[in-house]
């Protein structure tokens, strides 16, 4: 998902290798930067959220000038963090330049992200989290 839009050209950025040269599947935390969208409006700002991530190659990496546009704008959808919100180095999985895990697009109308909301939509598969995007997107409560 996330790396077809960058190399569609829908969102700027690279995916790059893990920082650890290898795959990762494993829950983690995110917190919620900006909830002022069509994706987010479910969660409050700085909400932290369990996810599960499944990748090779999700190091999100831009140049200093898109990231501080990134930042200006409150184009930063989330960020990885601790079950407390801490958003240190030690908390980003792959090494995504500022912790990021999702970012949209100037009119904040394509979200790209590395974890997997879909795999957050139930209890049963560990949280529900991820069911929030969805109803954010449709509307519903």
């Amino acid at each position: 998902g996330f790396q077809i839009l960058i190399e569609a050209g829908l969102l700027d950025g690279a995916l790059l290798r893990n920082r650890e040269l290898k795959f990762l599947g494993k829950d983690v935390f995110v917190k919620t930067i900006n909830n002022k969208n069509k994706f987010c409006n479910k969660y409050k700002k700085n909400q932290i959220l369990k996810f599960n991530i499944a990748h090779n190659e999700g190091n999100y990496f831009t140049n200093s000038d898109h990231l501080k546009r990134l930042e200006d704008n409150e184009l930063i959808a989330f960020k990885y963090c601790d079950a407390k919100g801490d958003s240190s180095e030690k908390n980003n999985p792959n090494g995504s330049i500022n912790n990021i895990a999702g970012i949209f697009n100037d009119k904040k109308n394509i979200l790209g992200m590395m974890p997997h909301p879909e795999r957050a939509c139930e209890n049963i598969l560990g949280s529900n989290d991820g069911e929030f995007i969805f109803k954010s997107i449709l509307g519903k409560i």
